[in-house]
């Protein structure tokens, strides 16, 4: 197993775009990293396509915020957000994750300043449904807790949201849970599958059911979990101007349905009880087109009620194993567009299929439908590892696999790049900023590659907390140079430095500072920041006892020495640099505290128009 990963690795290094980046990075050129057209070097870089990524907001992941493992795998890329909780209140345990005044309202602010921050388009709530009050497993009345933290901490419009319908679940589990099954989409129990938890769409024909009326099988045994308890709800709860849409039309992303539709207890329940469980279409689930027309019909009904609810019909898109079990789809007038979801590969597979399936599977670059084109991947992939030979892995290589896969969308030019995961932490697939040092090189090294390949990878306006930092540690000032000792491989985040606080800071509902004084820590580090042509004005909220000074490296330049009154423990903000380039492009970002101490609540990068 130790020589075949070795080979793989060897191979993804080799075949994929690297591109180091240096202390001060130069502009983008028109074929360089991250570029697209033949832009000059101050036009605003426009995609092809929008880009965003799913989000779980599940109740396990807000509350249990920092498990190291479930029972079938390692969470390695776990948030850095809970390291701040650590760092302010020590005696945190995993069963009490929220102590003294921390509440769930923080988890949401975190979560959409990282979207935000990202530059992503949009993000793909991952809804679940609530037709079961007590379980918590992507609810759509959650939304109206981001809504707040978006108001919260001043994102409004910063990105767009859309629906991702995780049809197993709200489709089948929610079904089952409602019904007293269990929550699950194929619930056991003494090892036996419960009777009458399974699907009952192969057995129904929804059109023909549909025309008995109000409360007929299909609306109350179907429907009724996907739009009623799910999809519609989710629409109310978040404002029309913070929809995402595509030519004027709401998004709505699905995923696979083989997971209930293709089920080997429906063959059982067919030959137990032939006249009771006849298929309607003459097929058994193990076909091809099983449900011939019943999965076109539901997009017709969404379609249709969303129309008469909201003066709109939804923009859909469907995964593609949805068109095995219903070929109709191909000329549903209801459909809008597929996404071809990337597939992982095993561990257990011989070293060339594996290769293959790296090569072919992992993403998508572009899958056309009606002539609108869907990207879709991952920046890594690790699950199963402590369960199983056949665990799942797709190796971030440091970063170049994503950007390989990133380059590939400029190449492929989709109108839309769907990722998995921006939270999907059980699969090691997430975006977020992470305390992760095996498969992240730094906290922010997934998030800046989102933002380096979205539509605004060049803000003109940064706010970087503090608490979000790269690396914080103790340096000094040796000419035109913050000086340390220290490797970066050796160097620690602020959280795990342990000065990463609650703030009373009233702006932006406070959120977390950095406490800095020059005895001790006193430099916070950002790997990367992108910064534009011209001039870029430096301040900083803070709060202090005394006096302090502070200066401030980006890439190779040092700014110089500039003195912070004291504020009497209230927070103020001051103008500590300012930066000028010839050319857009990336630099690393330091801090540092030369002369008493401060509490850093966030720096702010203002650029030229």
């Amino acid at each position: 197993m130790r020589n075949k990963y070795w080979k793989y690795i060897c191979l993804l290094g080799l075949g994929a775009f690297c591109w180091a980046c240096s202390d001060d990075n130069p502009a983008d050129g028109p074929n360089g990293p991250g570029s697209e057209g033949n832009q000059g070097t101050e036009e605003e870089i426009v995609r092809s396509y929008k880009i965003g990524t799913l989000a779980g907001f599940e109740g396990n992941l807000r509350r249990n915020m920092d498990k190291s493992k479930t029972d079938v795998s390692t969470m390695h890329n776990r948030s850095l957000f809970c390291r701040y909780v650590a760092s302010a209140y020590p005696e945190a345990q995993e069963d009490k994750p929220y102590p003294g005044p921390i509440t769930e309202a923080d988890w949401w602010d975190n979560f959409v300043e990282e979207i935000a921050y990202s530059g992503q388009d949009y993000v793909a709530m991952n809804c679940r449904g609530e037709s079961n009050p007590d379980i918590d497993h992507g609810r759509p009345d959650k939304l109206i807790d981001m809504m707040a933290a978006i108001k919260r901490k001043g994102v409004e419009h910063e990105f767009k949201i859309a629906i991702f319908d995780d049809t197993p679940a709200s489709w089948s589990a929610a079904r089952n849970a409602h019904k007293g099954y269990g929550y699950d989409n194929k619930p056991f129990r003494n090892g036996s599958r419960v009777e009458g938890s399974h699907y009952p769409l192969l057995f129904l024909d929804p059109e023909k059911e549909d025309m008995k009326g109000a409360n007929n099988d299909f609306r109350k045994e179907i429907y009724y979990y996907i739009w009623d308890a799910n999809i519609k709800p989710s629409f109310e709860n978040v404002p029309r101007d913070y929809w995402f849409e595509i030519d004027g039309r709401p998004v709505v992303l699905f995923w696979n349905p083989n997971g209930f539709l293709q089920d080997s207890y429906l063959s059982e329940l067919m030959a137990k009880d032939p006249i009771k469980y006849k298929s309607t279409t003459g097929l058994d689930q193990t076909k091809s087109d099983a449900y011939h027309g019943k999965l076109s019909y539901i997009l017709k009904c969404l379609s249709e009620d969303f129309n008469a609810m909201f003066g709109v019909r939804p923009f859909l898109i469907i995964q593609r194993e949805w068109t095995d079990r219903d070929f109709s789809l191909v000329d549903c007038p209801y459909l809008d567009g597929i996404h071809n979801w990337f597939a992982v590969p095993t561990m257990d597979m011989k070293e060339d299929v594996y290769n293959e399936n790296l090569k072919y599977n992992t993403y998508i670059s572009s899958y056309n439908f009606k002539g609108f084109s869907v990207g879709s991947g991952c920046p890594g992939f690790v699950q199963g590892d402590l369960a199983r030979p056949n665990w799942q892995f797709i190796d971030s290589d440091h970063g170049r696999y994503a950007t390989k896969m990133f380059e590939s969308f400029l190449a492929k030019k989709p109108d839309l790049v769907f990722l998995e995961g921006f939270t999907d932490l059980a699969e090691n697939a997430a975006w977020w900023r992470s305390s992760d040092k095996i498969y992240y090189d730094f906290p922010n090294q997934r998030i800046n590659q989102l933002r380096k390949y979205s539509n605004n990878p060049f803000p003109t306006n940064q706010k970087i907390e503090a608490e979000t930092s790269d690396y914080c540690y103790e340096g000094s000032v040796s000419g035109n140079k913050i000086g340390t000792l220290l490797m970066e491989s050796e160097m620690n985040n602020a959280p795990e430095q342990g000065i990463v606080k609650y703030c009373n800071d009233t702006k932006y509902s406070g959120g977390w500072h950095t406490n800095l004084t020059s005895a001790g820590l006193n430099t916070l580090r950002w790997k990367e920041l992108p910064f534009r042509k011209g001039e870029s004005v430096i301040r900083f909220r803070y709060s202090s006892n005394g006096a302090a000074s502070v200066r401030c490296q980006i890439g190779d330049t040092m700014t110089q020495s500039v003195s912070l009154p004291a504020t009497g423990g209230t927070w103020e903000e001051a103008q500590v640099a300012v930066y000028t380039r010839d050319a857009r492009g990336y630099a690393d970002f330091n801090l540092i505290v030369t002369e008493g101490a401060i509490s850093l609540n966030y720096a702010e990068i203002i650029a030229e128009k």
